[in-house]
């Protein structure tokens, strides 16, 4: 996978983590969710400096390891989700794309 389509889709997943966390902040959800979507999407951050720091000194293990962690971040997300029940669909929507993201961006990474 090319680095700049790397950057991409991380910044997809933070651009999905924020909607999350947007959502998050104006609704009523458990406070377990809301750490989680913060912790997604601090992770996402990460992953992005991860991303600039790599293309520097090209450290893909470094790269592969935070999206790991991002991944696990979206699981979390989900599971909180899950867990909280009765949630608003919007936020809802936006942890699920965030996880999705994540997910694809793992899985591609992966395959080299």
């Amino acid at each position: 996978m090319q680095f700049s389509e790397v950057k991409q889709r991380i910044d997809r997943v933070e651009q999905c983590a924020d909607e999350a966390e947007r959502a998050v902040q104006s609704g009523a959800v458990p406070n377990e969710l809301r750490q989680s979507v913060d912790a997604m999407h601090q992770q996402a951050r990460q992953a992005q400096q991860a991303c600039s720091s790599q293309q520097q000194q090209g450290d893909q293990s470094r790269l592969r390891e935070v999206v790991m962690q991002l991944e696990q971040a979206g699981d979390r997300a989900m599971q909180a989700c899950r867990k909280a029940g009765n949630v608003d669909q919007r936020v809802q929507q936006a942890v699920q794309r965030a996880h999705e993201e994540a997910s694809q961006l793992k899985k591609q990474i992966q395959m080299g």
